[in-house]
């Protein structure tokens, strides 16, 4: 791409005359620089590492000493919105569908297919860059960051609950769920019953798209991931104890999984882990904490459900130290 072009597209402003007037790539890791690349970013060292693997441009939003006067020193307001406004360019040259789904949609969509044409978007607008720029392969694009996928693309189109055909259910658990789905029994998979709506909706589309799935590749995802713990709040297998604690990743949720629980359990004891600077619901038992590391005061009380909004790999990791510690203490 030229210089001129790009600068047209992105209101980057050429801050010299180069010997060069064009680019291959555009990147912004300086480890996977290439001769002839654009690299984007304000990091001095990173730049450096850029223009010594041949770089023939640096684009950066903030005042940088143009260090080489053979190659492109380019200045825009905002290196995310510049990317973005090339994207727009880009995709006008191509024939893509854009939709938007809530994020427990799209954690369920990622567990039963990732196959082409469908590509899932982040969220995080190079990483997004990277993946759309250069594909030519998908047609079907989604994601759950819908401020970001207007500036992408406009003309996205919101999916609508009301379109798809409810499943059946035959059985269900408080987690998993046995329904009706083409005429056939699909059994035990790890979803909770609260979210068939969603995954009704989820099958209708990938359906009308003919973009293959398999159901029985589903698993937990972090907007409701149930960790079965033991007294000491050592992971157990799923199902094998009477306590869980109940982790969502997305606030959004909390209440909803709180009701759905307190609903669906009714015999059970269940805490809500809420914290301190955040309102609880009024269900159950309330538990305050600072810190991940407070949970442990679940070893101190009688309960089958403790329900919080956290992140689950670091809650799993607390897990993990807190028993590392009391092996620890044991010597």
């Amino acid at each position: 791409m030229t210089f001129e072009n790009f600068s047209r597209v992105t209101h980057a402003t050429l801050l010299n005359e180069p010997f060069v007037s064009s680019f291959y790539d555009i990147v912004f890791d300086p480890a996977k620089v290439k001769r002839g690349d654009l690299f984007a970013g304000n990091d001095p060292e990173e730049i450096k590492e850029a223009l010594a693997r041949g770089a023939y441009a640096i684009l950066s939003d903030t005042k940088v000493p143009v260090r080489d006067e053979e190659i492109a020193w380019l200045r825009c307001k905002n290196i995310d919105d510049a990317l973005t406004g090339l994207l727009r360019y880009r995709l006008m040259e191509q024939e893509r569908e854009f939709f938007y789904f809530d994020k427990t949609s799209i954690e369920l969509m990622q567990k039963i297919t990732h196959k082409p044409p469908l590509l899932f978007l982040s969220g995080d607008i190079k990483k997004d860059f990277q993946k759309l720029y250069h594909d030519t392969g998908t047609s079907v694009v989604v994601g759950s960051d819908e401020r970001t996928i207007q500036k992408i693309y406009p003309s996205y189109q919101i999916v609508l609950q009301k379109s798809a055909e409810k499943i059946k259910p035959y059985k269900t658990t408080l987690f998993t769920s046995t329904f009706y789905h083409d005429g056939k029994i699909v059994e035990n998979i790890k979803l909770p019953p609260l979210f068939l709506s969603r995954l009704s909706l989820i099958l209708h589309f990938l359906k009308e798209h003919n973009i293959p799935y398999n159901l029985y590749k589903y698993d937990f995802t972090p907007s409701l991931y149930p960790i079965f713990v033991n007294k000491n709040l050592e992971p157990q297998p799923f199902g094998t104890t009477s306590s869980a604690i109940v982790v969502t990743q997305h606030i959004e949720l909390f209440e909803e999984i709180a009701n759905y629980i307190y609903k669906n359990a009714p015999w059970a004891t269940t805490h809500m882990l809420c914290k301190n600077a955040l309102p609880c619901p009024n269900i159950g038992k309330n538990l305050p904490y600072r810190n991940l590391s407070d949970i442990v005061k679940l070893k101190e009380i009688e309960f089958n459900f403790a329900i919080i909004e956290n992140d689950l790999q670091k809650l799993l990791q607390t897990l993990k130290n807190l028993q590392t510690k009391e092996q620890l203490s044991l010597f």
